[in-house]
C-alpha cells in the first residue's frame, strides 16, 4: 500500500504502453523505492555499511570532499555548498592531513555515515523514515524520486539513483542542494550569520563547542598544483536540477497538468538559462496544455501572456483567433476562482470578444473581482453600467452611486478612473461636471497616451453638446495606431 499514489500515477501509461514495458517500468521503480529504503534505514542509524549504496561516482565525490578539506583553498571551500562546507570543515577539525590523505572515497565516505556527517535524520518518536511516494525514471539508468506528493504549485523531488550493473543506488550528494536551502532558512530564522551556524553545526559533529571558522579556513595542505586538480575536478552541482528538469518533462510528456506547467513556467521565463534555454512559443505552449488538462495557474498566466507577447500591427486589430484562445484561457482562470482574470472576462464579455456582449454579466464578473481585492475593477464596473450600448443593460444610476466612492476621492484618481466618472456623470444628465471630471482627466496624460486623450477629447465634445457616451464598439477590433 506504501506506494498506491505510484500505482495509480502509472495505471494508464501501463494500458498505453503494453504489458511487457509497464512490468519492465514498475519493476525498475520498485528496486528504486527499496534501494532508497534501505539508505533510510541504514543511514538513519549511521551506519558506515551506507556506502555499500552508493555508486561509484558517489563515492569519488567523497574524494573531492577529502581533497577540499587537505588543499582548498579559502575561496574554493566558500564555493561549495554550505551543506557540504560543513563537512569539508569538520573533517579540517577532526583529522590530521595523513589521516584524510590515507583514506579513499569509500573510507571517507565511511567515517561521513558514522559521523551522521552524511545520511537521513533518525526518525522521532511515532514518526517513520521518508519514503519515497514517486518515482520517475529518466534515461534508462537514471530516477528521480519524490518525498512528498506535489505541494499544488511545485514536485517535492528528493535524491537522485543510479543504475549501476544493474542495482539501484542512491546519490546522497544529489541533496546538497536541498540542504543547503534548509540550513540558510535555518540560519536567517535564527538570527544567525553563516559563520556562526557553521560553527554551530560543525560542534554539533564534533560532541563539543565548535572551533572558530577562521582556524578552519585555510588548507591543510598548501599546495598549487592539487588547487589546480581540485578546480578541474569540480562537482557539477547544478546536474540534480537538470535530472528534475528531466524528470518534469517526462511527466509533462505523460499529461502531468502540474509538469506541463512547471516546463511552460521555465521556458517563458528563461529563469534557469544554464540548464534549458529561454524559449517563450515552446513555453506557451506547454502551459496551454496545461490549462487545456485543468490547470488554473496556467490558464491565468495566458490571460496574461497571449496578448502581452502580441506585437501590433499598424492599421490592424489584434487578430480574433488570438482574442478567442485568450477568452478560452481566460474563462477557465475566473471559473477557477483567480481575481484579475475574472476582471479580465468581465471585460471581454462587455466588449463581445467572449461571444454575445452582456453588461450585466461583464459588471457581475467585475463585482466578483472587486470582492477578491482588485481595486481596479470599480473602475470597471462603473464604466460597463454607464456607457453599455444596450439600453436594457444600461444603469446610470447604479453607476453614480458606485461612482461615489471614487468622486469622495477625486483629486488622487488617475486619468482612466476620471474619464469613467465623467462618463457617469454625463449618463445621468449631469453634464457640466461630466466636463469638469473629463477636462481634468485630459489634464492628467501624459504624451505617451496620445490615443487616449484622442477619446477622451471626443467624449468631452460630447458632454460639451450635452451627449453621453456610449461605447459601442469592441475594443479588440479597432486598428492598433
Amino acid at each position: 500500500m506504501r506506494h498506491w499514489m505510484l500505482w495509480h500515477a502509472l495505471f494508464w501509461s501501463a494500458l498505453l504502453a503494453g504489458p511487457a514495458q509497464a512490468n519492465e517500468e514498475l519493476a525498475a521503480i520498485n528496486s528504486v523505492s527499496q534501494a532508497w529504503d534501505r539508505y533510510a534505514a541504514l543511514s538513519s542509524k549511521d551506519d558506515p555499511e551506507s556506502v555499500s549504496l552508493l555508486p561509484r561516482a558517489s563515492l569519488d565525490y567523497f574524494a573531492f570532499l577529502r581533497d577540499a578539506a587537505l588543499y582548498g583553498s579559502t575561496e574554493q571551500v566558500r564555493r561549495i555548498p554550505v551543506s557540504e562546507r560543513t563537512v569539508v570543515y569538520t573533517l579540517r577539525a577532526s583529522m590530521s592531513p595523513e589521516q584524510l590523505a590515507a583514506l579513499d572515497g569509500a573510507a571517507i565516505a565511511r567515517h561521513c555515515f558514522k559521523a551522521g556527517l552524511y545520511g537521513v535524520p533518525e526518525a522521532e518518536d511515532g514518526e517513520s523514515l521518508p519514503r519515497l511516494t514517486h518515482v520517475t525514471l529518466i534515461d534508462g539508468d537514471r530516477a528521480v524520486g519524490e518525498l512528498g506528493p506535489p505541494t499544488g504549485t511545485q514536485f517535492q523531488y528528493g535524491p537522485v539513483l543510479v543504475d549501476e550493473v544493474g542495482q539501484w543506488k542512491v546519490r546522497p550528494e544529489s541533496m546538497a542542494l536541498d540542504g543547503s536551502a534548509l540550513i540558510q532558512q535555518q540560519t536567517t530564522r535564527a538570527g544567525l550569520s553563516e559563520t556562526q551556524m557553521l560553527e554551530y553545526l560543525v560542534g554539533e559533529f564534533l560532541h563539543q563547542p565548535g572551533p572558530s571558522l577562521a582556524s578552519l579556513d585555510r588548507p591543510m595542505r598548501d599546495d598549487a598544483a592539487a588547487r589546480t586538480r581540485l578546480n578541474e575536478s569540480w562537482p557539477q552541482y547544478e546536474d540534480t536540477y537538470r535530472a528534475r528538469l528531466a524528470a518534469t518533462e517526462k511527466k509533462a510528456n505523460d499529461g502531468d497538468a502540474l509538469a506541463m506547467f512547471a516546463m511552460g513556467s521555465v521556458l517563458y521565463s528563461g529563469a534557469m538559462p544554464q540548464l534549458v534555454p529561454k524559449d517563450t512559443k515552446r513555453g506557451v505552449q506547454w502551459l496551454e496544455r496545461a490549462s487545456d488538462a485543468g490547470h488554473v495557474p496556467a490558464s491565468a498566466a495566458l490571460t496574461v501572456l497571449l496578448l502581452q507577447d502580441y506585437k501590433p500591427v499598424k492599421g490592424k486589430p489584434v487578430p480574433p483567433e488570438l482574442i478567442a484562445r485568450t477568452v478560452v484561457h481566460t474563462r477557465r482562470a475566473a471559473e477557477g476562482g483567480v481575481p484579475v482574470a475574472m476582471v479580465a472576462l468581465g471585460n471581454f464579455i462587455f466588449n463581445g470578444a467572449a461571444g454575445s456582449r452582456d453588461c450585466r454579466q461583464a459588471e457581475e464578473w467585475a463585482a466578483r473581482g472587486e470582492d477578491a481585492g482588485i481595486a481596479q475593477a470599480r473602475n470597471e464596473r462603473v464604466w460597463y453600467l454607464a456607457t453599455c450600448p444596450n439600453p436594457a443593460q444600461r444603469d446610470p444610476a447604479r453607476a453614480m452611486e458606485l461612482a461615489g466612492h471614487m468622486i469622495a476621492k477625486a483629486d488622487t484618481l488617475p486619468a482612466s478612473e476620471l474619464d469613467t466618472v465623467a462618463a457617469a456623470l454625463a449618463a445621468s444628465g449631469r453634464f457640466g461636471e461630466a466636463v469638469d471630471f473629463q477636462q481634468r482627466a485630459i489634464a492628467k496624460l501624459d504624451a505617451d497616451h496620445s490615443q487616449n486623450r484622442r477619446g477622451m477629447q471626443e467624449r468631452l465634445g460630447r458632454y460639451q453638446k450635452r451627449h453621453d457616451w456610449v461605447q459601442d464598439y469592441n475594443q479588440y477590433e479597432r486598428p492598433a495606431p
